[in-house]
């Protein structure tokens, strides 16, 4: 309160309309979330909804929320005066990462918790400070007031609220403010009649918007949220199909009940992912079933069996050499190339 007062960047004329428009942002966040639940299913508030609980989460959640938002609006208006979308992100990211409590980042043991966190908490938290740091750049504080109250309003009060799987949550708390600051740009090129080719300067927000949905769809690959994801092969064993420094594409969406003999899979022994070809299926007295398998290039069979709860995938495609800068950056002790696959 005893800072020197800051103004938004934009005119009064449009502050009504930015309001109306924040108010309508929180009602289709809101929407698409109930939608998805309509999908994954809801489950019970883990909230206390009894009047005491609700008063105290009222206070606790309305003092954070205007404390919040008038520093994100002294900031970002004192720092810049111009639209300035590296700027807009550091504030984003800083408003971000203050969100969740310490004990929450060291909960995160290894890489799996840490992409899981990334996609399902961070990026989506993300997405919705940089629509709220739009908002309080050209409208004060009281439009994100807005947006953000309501989200967490139906967070907080309702009673039920959808249980999303993590891959759900992530694409929706994603996608939905990533749309909204596009639908922005638009309503703000209109309100302040500004010619597109001006506005959309070279590092516009629709690029960035663009280079982040690929940076996360390359790392959700990269890490198997999709169907497919690829392996690096270190070894021999199944040349000529495969080389040393190939990425395999593996498909894990297979029945693993019903792999026919020839097909390469690619299955998990200790630490060590290999990849080799089923060269006969085995059903043991009791039932259950095996696989014994063999790289292409070893005079022998492999020595355990595979059984199907082991397996990860079936290797679809082969990729020559584009592995082998992931293998040049392995150290000899990382990397035994006495073992079948790395």
């Amino acid at each position: 309160m005893l800072l020197p007062a800051v103004r938004p960047a934009g005119k009064r004329r449009i502050w009504g309309s930015l309001r109306m428009w924040a108010f309508n942002f929180g009602i289709i966040m809101i929407a698409v979330h109930v939608m998805a639940g309509l999908l994954d299913g809801f489950g019970k508030s883990p909230y206390d909804l009894s009047p005491k609980g609700i008063l105290l989460n009222l206070i606790v959640v309305g003092s954070a929320l205007f404390g919040k938002e008038l520093v994100r609006h002294y900031v970002i208006n004192s720092l810049t005066k111009k639209v300035n979308y590296k700027v807009f992100f550091l504030v984003a990211l800083l408003m971000t990462v203050i969100v969740f409590p310490i004990t929450k980042y060291a909960e995160l043991k290894n890489v799996e918790d840490l992409v899981r966190f990334i996609a399902q908490f961070f990026v989506p938290e993300l997405t919705k400070n940089l629509l709220a740091t739009y908002l309080v750049f050209y409208g004060g504080p009281v439009p994100s007031i807005i947006f953000m109250g309501m989200v967490d309003v139906f967070q907080w009060f309702s009673p039920i609220l959808p249980n999303l799987k993590w891959i759900t949550a992530a694409l929706v708390g994603i996608l939905t403010p990533v749309f909204m600051l596009c639908a922005m740009e638009g309503i703000l090129r209109r309100e302040n009649r500004v010619r597109k080719r001006k506005y959309m300067s070279e590092e516009g927000l629709l690029g960035w918007i663009i280079t982040t949905l690929i940076s996360i769809g390359i790392i959700w690959f990269t890490v198997g949220v999709f169907p497919v994801y690829p392996s690096v092969i270190a070894t021999g064993s199944m040349i000529p199909m495969i080389d040393p420094g190939d990425v395999i594409i593996v498909d894990k969406s297979v029945d693993r009940m019903k792999m026919p003999v020839g097909t390469v899979i690619q299955f998990q022994r200790g630490t060590i992912l290999i990849s080799h070809r089923i060269i006969e299926e085995i059903i043991a007295k009791d039932g259950t079933k095996s696989y014994r398998t063999k790289g292409d290039n070893n005079n022998a069979a492999d020595s355990q069996l595979v059984k199907p709860e082991d397996i990860k995938g079936e290797v679809i495609r082969v990729v020559p050499k584009i592995g082998w800068p992931t293998l040049l950056m392995k150290s000899d002790k990382e990397i035994s190339f006495t073992s079948p696959e790395f």
